[in-house]
């Protein structure tokens, strides 16, 4: 099979992975993968493997070595994927392969479902001590910032967006950063396809690389756009939420994610 450069360089670090390999894994094929990452189906030891290796595209919002301390902070929780090498420095991360049902956004009709989402949530939430802080006002700007420098046009509705956020930003991050116990543990990506239930009933979730200790409004409004279920806001957010607040944080949300689709596009 035909592999990046710096995949087989990647790779080649299979003697450290913590596994009983007294030879290098199978290849089994490569699985599509995003912008930012070549993802690959290996066996060994008995296990079905992914390996992913991180290309030189880092997009705003990612930071591998903070995924790395998060991913040690949830290691042997129920939700979190079994991690058997990670080295962001070498650029590859290895995990076990997860196989079963990736939940879907309509599921949340099913009063069960919801609940198990609901949970699942707070219980990720839980575990933001010492995990460093998401950096949304950098985050931002380098989107905006990308936006001006592409060749593509892009609607009024995104420059509308920054603008009306933009002078309020330093403020909501400072918040952040003063705000002793404010933060969480927010995965930032928990769209239907990071969450698969696999065949013994547990719900485990994947792609921690834009995952970071932030704002429970703001997880909770990314929730409500993949998800079929608007009282997720409230039942994640479990107080009142004024309305600057949700306005700003609606904004936030609703600039990312048009920027994110107008540069991947």
């Amino acid at each position: 099979m035909a592999m990046s450069e710096a995949s087989k360089t990647a790779f080649d670090t299979w003697p450290e992975w913590q596994l009983p390999l007294g030879e290098p894994p199978t290849i089994i094929r490569r699985l599509s993968g995003g912008l930012t990452n070549e993802l690959y189906l290996l066996k060994g030891a008995g296990l079905r493997l992914v390996m992913r290796v991180n290309t030189n595209q880092v997009l705003a919002g990612i930071d591998r070595f903070r995924e790395q301390k998060i991913l040690e902070n949830i290691q042997g929780r129920p939700f979190a994927p079994v991690v058997f090498y990670c080295n962001p420095a070498r650029q590859i991360l290895v995990t076990q392969y997860i196989e079963g049902y990736h939940w879907q956004a309509g599921d949340m009709s099913e009063p069960e479902k919801l609940e198990r989402l609901v949970s699942l949530i707070q219980h990720i939430q839980e575990h933001g001590k010492g995990i460093p802080l998401f950096d949304y006002q950098g985050c931002l700007q380098d989107y905006w910032q990308q936006l001006l420098e592409s060749n593509k046009p892009f609607p009024m509705a995104a420059h509308r967006l920054y603008k009306g956020i933009e002078e309020r930003l330093p403020a909501f991050q400072q918040n952040m950063e003063e705000g002793a116990g404010v933060a969480v543990l927010c995965h930032h990506d928990l769209t239907p396809t990071n969450v698969i239930e696999t065949d013994a009933g547990q719900l485990i979730v994947l792609d921690w690389e834009y995952a970071g200790a932030g704002s429970a409004l703001i997880e909770a409004l990314w929730l409500t756009r993949f998800w079929e279920a608007p009282e997720l806001m409230a039942r994640l957010t479990g107080r009142e939420v004024n309305e600057e607040s949700l306005a700003l944080a609606r904004d936030v949300v609703a600039f990312y994610d048009l920027a994110w689709s107008l540069l991947r596009s």
